[in-house]
C-alpha cells in the first residue's frame, strides 16, 4: 500500500511541475499517457450493467458496438473552449478521441441492448443470452 501511495504522489509532483514550467512559457518534455476511462461492470443472472463517468463527451461522437462477447466504446471528448489569451491552471479532464473495449464472459442479446447518456455517465445494459444465463432444474421425484 506504501508503494502505490508514493507513485501516485510522484505522479502528483509530476504534474505540478509539468504546470509550473507551462506557467513560464516552457513545454513540458514529460507528455502524460492518454487517461484511461474507468468503467464499471456489473453481472447478474440475466444481463451486464457498464457504467462510465465520461463528462463533457460529444455525444455526436459516441459509438458503441458489440462482436461476440467484446463491448468497444468510441468517443470523442469535447474541447472546452477558452477565452483568447487564457491558459489552464490545471487540466484533469479528458480530452480528444478515446477507445476501450471490454471483453464480457458470457454471450450477449444483441437485440436487446440498450444505451443511455445522461448527466455525464453513460449506462448500458447487454442482457445475456438464454443460453448463457442460469437455468433452475427441476427434479421429478422417482
Amino acid at each position: 500500500m506504501l508503494g502505490l501511495s508514493f507513485v501516485n504522489e510522484m505522479e502528483n509532483m509530476q504534474r505540478e511541475m509539468e504546470q509550473l514550467f507551462r506557467g513560464f512559457g516552457f513545454n513540458p518534455t514529460y507528455e502524460p499517457q492518454q487517461q484511461q476511462n474507468e468503467f464499471k461492470i456489473s453481472d447478474t443472472d440475466k444481463s451486464f450493467v457498464v457504467e462510465a463517468l465520461l463528462p463533457g463527451l460529444n455525444i455526436d461522437k459516441l459509438d458503441i458496438a458489440v462482436l461476440g462477447r467484446n463491448l468497444t466504446i468510441t468517443g470523442e471528448f469535447a474541447a472546452p473552449e477558452l477565452p483568447e489569451g487564457a491558459h489552464y491552471h490545471r487540466q484533469e479532464r479528458s480530452t480528444g478521441p478515446f477507445s476501450q473495449n471490454l471483453h464480457l464472459s458470457a454471450d450477449l442479446d444483441n437485440e436487446k441492448i440498450v444505451a443511455e447518456y445522461k448527466q455525464g455517465i453513460l449506462h448500458i445494459e447487454l442482457p445475456k443470452a438464454a443460453s448463457a444465463r442460469p437455468k433452475q432444474i427441476t427434479i421429478n421425484p422417482s
